[in-house]
């Protein structure tokens, strides 16, 4: 049992309240994930079996969420497996890495596309105030541009 110092009181943290704010986290999380069916599977011998239960899952580069009703589990991507995340500080730092940016990307740039020559000149060919479509049988034919004027 360890005491913390707030505003010159003491109060005891219990272990007990630690495990059901990672409750807490883990319940939000729940919220969260997106359902992956064919996710668990079994290997007997050689043969490899698909287990029927909806598995739902989040996960980032450091850290996995994995909720196989009526159990969640947060854990970390270790060099020798997967560590259940036991500790509040780790929960937070995975609920970090589990959010996503909603910052607009910036997108593609536009690239400039190479026109060859002989479609550049039979589009300047066309005259100004038309446009070049395709009629139902397919053939192209020139058609007058409409002009769209403000309405006051």
């Amino acid at each position: 049992m360890s005491v913390v110092f707030r505003f010159a009181k003491a109060y005891t943290q219990e272990p007990d309240l630690m495990a059901k704010s990672l409750q807490k986290v883990k319940s939000s999380l729940k919220l969260r994930t997106q359902a992956r069916n064919g996710a668990l599977t079994l290997r007997l011998g050689v043969k490899k079996y698909v287990l029927p239960f909806e598995v739902r899952m989040i996960s980032s580069n450091e850290y996995i969420f994995v909720h196989i009703p009526p159990s969640a589990e947060i854990m970390k991507l270790e060099k020798d497996g997967l560590k259940v995340v036991t500790d509040m500080a780790s929960a937070d730092e995975a609920v970090k890495s589990f959010r996503r940016s909603r910052k607009r990307s910036g997108g593609r740039s536009p690239r400039q596309v190479e026109m060859p020559a002989e479609v550049a000149a039979a589009l300047s060919k066309i005259p100004s105030g038309y446009k070049l479509a395709y009629g139902a049988d397919g053939s192209p034919r020139l058609v007058k541009t409409r002009r769209r004027r403000s309405k006051k």
